[in-house]
């Protein structure tokens, strides 16, 4: 018994003076030359801010994922969301004989929003009376309103704020926003309904394409719509218990998955927002705002590690195959905010992923899209609030780069590989398996440590920790 307790520790030993350089395993036992080689570094990682220029909208009202309004951060710049929506018919209605319209009102429902929920804006709905949204297209947060709306048909415009001060229970208290329509329109969509224009999809959007929906007052909210929907009120005679009774019924109008809604975002400051940015810093905002390239030294970080010598200058990793044990890049983020109440917090969760062309909108897009989650190896970290930074794990990438993309050629101390820190949202099942991955659509903003930040106290730059072996 106490030579097993011998042999525990000399192996435990060997393996915390392992992380300190590089250790011979198995000297006993293996022929020289055969034995395992372990070793780790440090390697710094080169960033910059880049504008990301546009990515798909999201295709439905869901999950708070189109913005209304527009917010100001005298750091990032403004953000400004405007809506384009289709609706769906209503499904199995008639209009009962002698039927008389009253109304009809577009609602938006909002659950969250961004800034002062007592900062005043004005919101105006248009009726898109020109172009038409195709289902099938992907549309993308650049999309030209004036494509879609001449702005000739206003069908309401108010201010309002995100909740009243007259509300004395903000618990359970629900955002809204509610238009009225002209009565000539009201008595326009009622007259299509008694003719029967609203029996099929097609017919009702050849009758009413949509409505745009805009800012045009204020900068100091942005909400997050998750419901829209039209409801055209009427009344009628009937008897009941044989009594003459008015009742009163309404046709509701959603704006469903079935057809299309598309977010539009604009930064009007971003080009004078990333000219500005600290030299010691890089900048991610979301959505479709700023994003963060990192520059991963693979030619520095595989010739280091073939040209690494032992005690006596020899080339211990010469004819070995080369792992990464543990390859960690850490993403600190600095200026943190937590004083203002309206301030913008680090997105949850950010991918790293291949460099794409801002200007070429499909890049990214396809890349999410045709992306193999059951199989393929996705990087990706989330948010720690107690160290304020996200850790990425490069190994299998980093392994698999160095086996399949530069095999045995000779590889330059200049190659790197260009990677973008994108804010993401992903759905996952029960067991955590990531089924899908789009790229964020709500406001979240973060100032990340550079190389060029060193000489902080605490924190560190921007880098890249490996363990690795040879074998």
């Amino acid at each position: 018994m106490k030579y097993f307790l011998y042999v525990v520790c000399a192996a435990t030993i060997l393996m915390f003076t392992s992380c300190s350089g590089d250790v011979d395993l198995g000297l006993s036992i293996q022929p020289a030359g055969d034995e395992i080689v372990l070793g780790t570094d440090t390697f710094h990682v080169n960033s910059s801010s880049i504008k990301t220029g546009t990515f798909s909208s999201p295709s439905s009202c869901s999950a708070d994922s189109l913005l209304l309004g527009e917010f100001y951060d005298p750091t990032y710049g403004t953000t400004r969301g405007e809506i384009l929506a289709q609706f769906t018919t209503p499904s199995a209605f008639t209009v009962p004989t002698g039927a008389v319209a009253d109304s009809m009102s577009l609602t938006l429902i909002f659950n969250t929003w961004k800034g002062s929920k007592y900062s005043p804006v004005q919101m105006a709905a248009y009726e898109m009376d020109k172009g038409t949204l195709n289902y099938n297209t992907t549309y993308y947060t650049t999309e030209d309103p004036a494509n879609y709306s001449t702005k000739s048909k206003l069908l309401g415009s108010r201010i309002s704020v995100a909740v009243p001060d007259t509300v004395t229970d903000t618990t359970t208290y629900q955002p809204y926003l509610k238009y009225k329509f002209s009565k000539q329109r009201t008595l326009e969509f009622f007259q299509a309904a008694k003719d029967g224009v609203f029996k099929t999809q097609s017919s009702f959007s050849n009758f009413f394409k949509g409505i745009y929906l805009r800012p045009e007052y204020g900068d100091g909210s942005i909400w997050n719509i998750s419901h829209l929907y039209m409801t055209l009120y009427y009344h009628y005679h009937a008897f009941v218990s044989n009594k003459d009774t008015v009742l009163t019924n309404g046709l509701i109008f959603p704006a469903s998955k079935d057809v299309r809604q598309i977010g539009l975002i604009s930064h009007k400051d971003i080009v004078s927002t990333i000219s500005n940015v600290p030299d010691s810093v890089t900048y991610i905002t979301s959505p479709s705002g700023i994003y963060t390239q990192v520059d991963i030294p693979v030619g520095r970080i595989f010739n280091r590690i073939k040209n690494h010598k032992d005690k006596n200058g020899n080339l211990d990793l010469s004819g070995k195959i080369i792992n990464f044990n543990h390859s960690n890049m850490t993403v600190e983020v600095v200026n943190r905010d937590t004083t203002h109440t309206h301030a913008l917090k680090p997105p949850t969760t950010l991918l790293l992923t291949h460099h794409f062309d801002p200007n070429d909108k499909s890049v990214l897009l396809n890349y999410l899209s045709k992306y193999n989650y059951a199989t393929d190896t996705i990087i990706m970290a989330t948010y720690n609030p107690i160290t304020h930074s996200y850790t990425f794990d490069l190994a299998n990438y980093l392994t698999n780069k160095l086996h399949k993309s530069y095999n045995n050629r000779p590889i330059s101390d200049a190659d790197v590989e260009k990677m973008v820190l994108v804010p993401i949202e992903y759905t996952s099942t029960s067991s955590s398996t990531i089924t899908a991955i789009r790229q964020q659509s709500t406001l979240s903003a973060a100032q990340i440590r550079n190389k060029k930040n060193h000489n902080q106290k605490y924190d560190s730059p921007l880098r890249i920790n490996i363990f690795y072996n040879g074998f």
